[in-house]
């Protein structure tokens, strides 16, 4: 597995065909850089064999953000995001509000996974996989790489929303976000 720690520039020719993980502090610029590849594998490959499923909550500060705040999708991808995304680390007041917070995201969710693997497409884009990680099933997350030719997931990957009240989310994403990395072709780390 190739890692680069650096900034880097990557381009849609180069992850075509590969798996790759992109992660990075809250505000470093992953959705960004993705929403760039999304519209290089655009340009590249017929947008009908394309879906995207945006876990991002909308933008509260430097916090969230959809693709869609980066570029223009309409009709052109198979466009997946939930309703109602949470964000359980600065919404949640307790331990219990956090929790419900998370399992609220993974009922929302769930269906869009389910649905890229009932109808999967040869290129998968992800934004903001950790959300669906703090309750949801990495063997779902798994399936889905297996199915897609090219794969493209965002993933935090920080400190800033390490205070978790005890919950314990903010370990499980991290494990699970390290054992996701595993089976990726190229990790980027943006700091």
């Amino acid at each position: 597995m190739e890692r680069n720690k650096q900034k880097v520039q990557l381009n849609g020719k180069e992850i075509l065909g590969k798996k790759v993980l992109i992660l990075g502090e809250a505000g470093s610029g992953k959705t960004r850089l993705a929403a760039q590849l999304l519209q290089e594998l655009m340009d590249l490959v017929n947008s009908e064999r394309i879906s995207v499923i945006d876990l991002a909550p909308k933008r509260v500060g430097e916090f969230g953000g959809k693709l869609t705040d980066y570029l223009s999708i309409g009709g052109k991808v198979k466009y997946y995001s939930p309703k109602q995304v949470y964000t359980p680390r600065l919404s949640g007041k307790s331990p219990k509000q956090i929790l419900h917070y998370t399992e609220l995201n993974r009922r929302n969710m769930q269906p869009l996974f389910n649905n890229f693997i009932r109808n999967s497409t040869g290129v998968l884009v992800i934004n903001d996989i950790t959300l669906y990680l703090h309750s949801g099933e990495l063997k779902t997350v798994l399936q889905c790489v297996q199915l897609a030719k090219t794969f493209l997931a965002t993933a935090y990957y920080g400190s800033k929303l390490a205070e978790d009240l005890g919950t314990g989310i903010s370990l499980r994403e991290r494990q699970l976000t390290d054992r996701l990395a595993a089976f990726m072709d190229l990790v980027v780390k943006i700091d």
